[in-house]
C-alpha cells in the first residue's frame, strides 16, 4: 500500500505513523516542506528522523530516487525530476495535498491547517472523476471539513473521522518508546 502522509516526523503522531507503519510511503509533507519519491522513501532513513525527532528537512537528499525531490518552505523556481517548476515552496506545501504527486492509496493527515480540504477545493483531489486517494484515516483534527468528508464517501473513498482515528492518539503516543 502507498500512502501520503502531512505531519512532521518531529511531532507524536507523525513520528509514531512512520515508526509502526509498513507502507510504501510515498510522501510526507511537514512545517519544513515536502518529501516526495514515487518508488517510496527510504524507510531507514524516514525511521532515522522518527526516532530523533526531526523535521523532512533533514532527509538525507541522496537516499531519493531519481524521481523523488524535496522542496523546502525557502525555496522559489525548483525544477522538478519532470520538469514541473515550483515557483514557491511555502504555495506547494500548502496545497501538495491537491496535486496529482498525492495520490496514494492512504493519505494520512497527521498535521496541516484546519479545513485544509473543504467543499471549495474537494475536486480537485479528483482526477478523470476518480478520487487520488482510496482512503483516509485522519490524525489530524479538522484537516477536512464535514462537508468535504461526505463528498468523498459519496463518491466511495471510505474516511476514518479524525475523532475516531486519533481518540487517545496523543496521549498513547506519549507511551511509545
Amino acid at each position: 500500500m502507498t500512502k501520503v502522509q502531512t505531519g512532521d516526523p518531529d511531532g507524536d503522531l507523525g513520528s509514531n505513523e512512520i515508526l509502526i507503519s509498513k507502507d510504501k510511503t510515498k510522501a510526507i509533507v511537514d512545517g519544513s516542506g515536502v518529501l516526495y519519491d514515487p518508488s517510496g522513501l527510504n524507510r531507514t532513513e524516514l525511521i532515522r528522523l522518527a526516532t530523533g525527532r526531526k523535521m523532512i528537512e533533514h532527509f538525507e537528499r541522496t537516499k531519493l530516487s531519481k524521481d523523488g525531490f524535496m522542496v523546502l518552505l525557502k525555496d522559489k523556481n525548483i525544477r522538478l525530476p519532470d520538469g514541473t517548476i515550483v515557483e514557491n515552496g511555502m504555495n506547494f506545501r500548502n496545497t501538495f495535498h491537491l496535486t496529482r504527486y498525492a495520490s496514494c492509496d492512504i493519505f494520512v493527515p497527521c498535521g496541516g491547517r484546519p479545513e485544509s480540504i473543504s467543499i471549495h477545493n474537494v475536486n480537485q483531489l479528483f482526477v478523470n472523476g476518480k478520487p487520488i486517494f482510496k482512503a483516509v484515516i485522519e490524525g489530524a483534527n479538522l484537516f477536512f471539513t464535514q462537508e468535504a468528508r461526505l463528498q468523498l464517501e459519496q463518491e466511495g473513498v471510505p474516511i476514518l473521522k479524525d475523532a475516531s482515528a486519533n481518540k487517545g492518539g496523543v496521549t498513547s503516543s506519549r507511551m511509545v518508546f
